[in-house]
Order: structure tokens, then C-alpha cells, then sequence
């Protein structure tokens, strides 16, 4: 069994729930109180994926606008990128394009994928499936996977983190 190490780091707008997508994904759980990331935190777990053993490490960087000038420093030597956006306000799609500006900047080849958050809430929605694929193609993103998620009820969660893995692992 071959033991792998990543650092992968997710962005975002503030509150489009990267924290909660991170605690789904690595404790299986919700927390439906809302607690801003001051900063950066980071979580650290080990698993099996498809017979490999992978020891990941999770930067999680606040979206706030006030920390923009130091979020870059926490990109170096991460081996890939989570951009999410929320379903629920337009605004932060139209950002992610910022978001893999700032990622381009560390480097022009780094697996990302993009994570639409908040799918359960059908009825605030704002942004139609075919909204993001048309975002990706007109900036010229060199992304092709992204996944609509909810961290509330955990759908699609596992197939965005591993999908971004199983990317590291076959580079």
C-alpha cells in the first residue's frame, strides 16, 4: 500500500460554507452555526482511498476581504486547490474567477476543483447548473470537475475532496 501526502487548500467567498464542507468530509457531521474562519485553520487526517493510504492536510483559508494580502502565503506547497461558491448567491460564482487567479499566481498547473455549496436549499438558489459551466468556459478556467454539493446533508461531498485526490495521486 502506498502512503500518499497532500496539502490541499479551499477558498471561497466568506460563508459559502468551506468550513462546513471540510467538517462533512472529515468527521461526517453538520454544524449548523456559523462560526467566520479568522485566518486560516487547518485539519489533518489520514485515510484509505481505492488501496492507497492518504494522509491529508486541509488549509482552510478565510474568504474575508481584510485578509487577502496574507491568504497567498498559505498557498505555498499545497498540491491542490477547492474553490467553492454558494448556490444561493450569484456574487460568489462571479468571484471564483478571482479566487483561480490567486491560485494561478502560485502556480499555472495545479489540480482544482470547483464545489457549488448549499444545493439543499432549492429555494434561495440563484445560479443554474449550466451557470458555472458557461463561468468556467468564458475566463478560460482549466477546470473540469466540479461538483454541486450540500455539507448539510453530506451530498456529494466525499466525490469533490476524493475527486480532487484521485487527481493528485494520478499526476
Amino acid at each position: 500500500m502506498t502512503l500518499y501526502k497532500f496539502k490541499i487548500v479551499v477558498v471561497g467567498d466568506y460563508a459559502v460554507g468551506k468550513t462546513t464542507l471540510i467538517i462533512n468530509y472529515t468527521e461526517k457531521t453538520f454544524r449548523g452555526m456559523y462560526i467566520p474562519t479568522v485566518g486560516v485553520q487547518f485539519t489533518k487526517n489520514t485515510f484509505k482511498l481505492d488501496g492507497n493510504e492518504v494522509e491529508l492536510t486541509i488549509w482552510d483559508i478565510t474568504g474575508q476581504e481584510k485578509f487577502a494580502k496574507v491568504r497567498k502565503t498559505f498557498y505555498e506547497n499545497a498540491a491542490g486547490f477547492i474553490i467553492v461558491y454558494d448556490l444561493t448567491r450569484k456574487s460568489t460564482l462571479e468571484n471564483i474567477i478571482n479566487w483561480y487567479k490567486d491560485v494561478l499566481e502560485i502556480t499555472d498547473n495545479i489540480p482544482c476543483v470547483v464545489i457549488g455549496n448549499k444545493n439543499d436549499l432549492k429555494s434561495k438558489r440563484e445560479i443554474n447548473t449550466d451557470n458555472i459551466s458557461k463561468v468556467i468556459e468564458k475566463k478560460k478556467m482549466n477546470i473540469n470537475v466540479k461538483f454541486e454539493t450540500s455539507a448539510k446533508t453530506g451530498e456529494n461531498v466525499n466525490q469533490g475532496f476524493n475527486s480532487l485526490i484521485q487527481q493528485l495521486i494520478n499526476k
